[in-house]
């Protein structure tokens, strides 16, 4: 059985022959780990100082190559990749203030972080009330074919074996200021929700444009992903979800579905008490299930609504061992896998940190008690 049979098996609550494994994101960490060189794949701040070098071929030729060689190396069933900047891509730099300081033109000021690699917004700019741009709604520029330049190597190369996932949006980093930050966006959702639930129907139509051009270049669906939880629970309530949000989140699994394809949906947090209107939404498959949701649980609660991606503890495959991973997905494994319904993945993804030693653990684990009799 290839690994996409095995993914479309598990989407439809059937039993393959083995528990498929798959990644929402690696990190360039791990696949440096596991390839033994330099890579651009998910580079973070290098991958943005490339751009402003004007690298941009570089840059996407590191990440054609690696993401096809570690999906192989690590033995996944599918991949999830993006759209690319467009060739000649070489945006303004951010104003450099320090060695590691630096500040956008809205005024936002980021910090390099060792942690991650990456730059991290230290000090916003000062809040106040937002409007929506003149522009927000402006149609989009189409695509340039270089763009898609990424996609077209992994559908190539894999699309036959593996589950090809590309993300909606453009990944051209960084990922300079959108028009409301967070902290903006949830002042605007208590004040004005129903102006939100009119923008998100839009933005959703919107949408309806890249999702068909994405599943012309031979890609297997579309993911979806937005966060709505905290480790605590969700960050707003049911009701205001559903009266703001469900809307638009509707229009979008069913531009998917018109594609006759799954939709999966990543969403961070402790997102317990919106399943149920993910699943009215459309939602096939729920992705970024973290330790706190017992994915177990979920599993005899949901598993025959949803299908589940994940458990494998972010937080071990950084901070434990190869035996802590690979007992609790063990029991994870064994949890979930009955009657299909069940990735394997992180759960998240493999952030900056991951051990390589830690994630071949996991992938032992799936070995021994993955496999369905």
């Amino acid at each position: 059985m290839t690994g996409k049979e095995r993914v479309l098996k598990a989407l439809g609550h059937e039993e393959p022959d083995r528990v498929p494994v798959m990644e929402y994101i690696f990190e360039h960490g791990i696949v440096e780990q596991v390839l033994g060189r330099p890579s651009f794949w998910r580079g973070h701040f290098k991958e943005v100082k490339a751009y402003w070098e004007g690298r941009r071929d570089e840059v996407v030729e590191s990440q054609k190559r690696d993401v096809v060689e570690f999906t192989l190396a690590m033995g996944l069933d599918g991949v999830t990749v993006s759209m690319v900047p467009p060739k000649g891509f070489r945006p303004e730099p951010l104003q450099q203030l320090d060695e590691e300081t630096w500040r956008d033109w809205e005024g936002n000021v980021y910090r390099y972080s060792p942690l991650t690699e990456d730059l991290v917004m230290m000090a916003p700019k000062a809040l106040e009330p937002q409007k929506p741009p003149e522009n927000l709604w402006e149609p989009p520029q189409e695509p340039d074919p270089s763009e898609f330049e990424l996609i077209d190597h992994v559908v190539r190369e894999l699309g036959d074996t593996h589950f090809v996932i590309s993300r909606l949006g453009r990944r051209v980093r960084p990922p300079y200021p959108n028009p409301f930050g967070m902290e903006e966006w949830m002042m605007r959702l208590a004040e004005d929700p129903e102006g939100v639930r009119e923008e998100r129907i839009r933005g959703a139509e919107e949408a309806r444009r890249t999702i068909d051009a994405l599943f012309a270049r031979g890609v297997d669906t579309v993911l979806l992903e937005a966060d709505y939880g905290s480790s605590t629970g969700p960050m707003m309530s049911p009701e205001t979800f559903r009266r703001a949000i469900l809307p638009g989140m509707k229009v979008l699994c069913g531009h998917i579905k018109r594609h006759g394809a799954p939709v999966i949906f990543h969403s961070c947090g402790k997102n317990r008490p919106l399943l149920d209107m993910f699943v009215e939404a459309g939602v096939d498959c729920y992705q970024s299930i973290q330790p706190e949701e017992d994915i177990v649980g979920l599993k005899r609660d949901f598993g025959d609504r949803l299908c589940l991606w994940g458990g494998i503890n972010i937080d071990l495959l950084v901070r434990g061992t190869p035996e802590q991973v690979k007992a609790e997905v063990r029991e994870v494994i064994l949890g979930c896998k009955e009657g299909g319904g069940f990735i394997l993945g992180a759960s998240h993804s493999l952030m900056a940190g991951t051990r390589a030693e830690n994630y071949r653990a996991a992938l032992k684990a799936l070995e021994e008690v993955g496999w369905y009799s």
